[in-house]
């Protein structure tokens, strides 16, 4: 099964805490340019530059030209998938002063797609290893080891030998979950 991927895509670029620090404060200023942004973050210009375009690449911010100045600005692309929902996720965390650390751990559930594969693969059913084995056509050990780390975070549990969609306590693993589900 291969699936886009803009949403793992997105997940590598949120699961990285400079560029969370840079997301924050521009959520906090409301626009930044690239200067000012790596003053309040501590980063070298090109690092800052670099770290803001992945952002915006991804539908996380909008930017336009100023002079000689580039100001970024929080506003999803609407001609990217997920990028709104994963956005608002993103300015919830925010306001609840989510930790990196947290985001990060539910951010890095779904940084490859096999992972998605599976949740795809789970929803709205109860599947043993094998039947899952089966279903995705993966390795015994990659499924084992995506399995284990969908675990961790919560995003799949194992009851009874057998394996379902968990659950997720914070708004972007909430909305993470819903987005690999499909």
């Amino acid at each position: 099964m291969r699936l886009p991927p803009e949403l793992w895509r997105s997940c590598r670029t949120v699961a990285c805490e400079s560029r969370l620090e840079l997301l924050w404060n521009v959520f906090e200023q409301g626009e930044l340019s690239v200067n000012e942004a790596r003053l309040l973050v501590g980063l070298s210009q090109p690092c800052a530059s670099a770290h803001l375009r992945g952002l915006a690449d991804r539908g996380l911010l909008i930017s336009r030209r100023e002079d000689m100045r580039v100001i970024y600005r929080a506003e999803a692309n609407s001609t990217m998938a997920f990028s709104g929902e994963i956005l608002d996720a993103l300015r919830v965390c925010y306001e609840r002063s989510v930790s990196f650390k947290t985001i990060i751990r539910q951010a890095t559930g779904f940084t490859h797609q096999r992972r998605i594969e599976i949740v795809r693969a789970l929803n709205g059913r109860s599947l043993s290893f094998l039947e899952l084995w089966g279903v995705t056509g993966m390795s015994l050990a990659a499924l084992s080891r995506h399995l284990d780390k969908l675990e961790r975070r919560g995003f799949v549990k194992e009851s009874g030998d057998v394996y379902r969609i968990g659950g997720s306590g914070n708004a972007l693993g909430r909305t993470l979950l819903k987005l690999a589900r499909g």
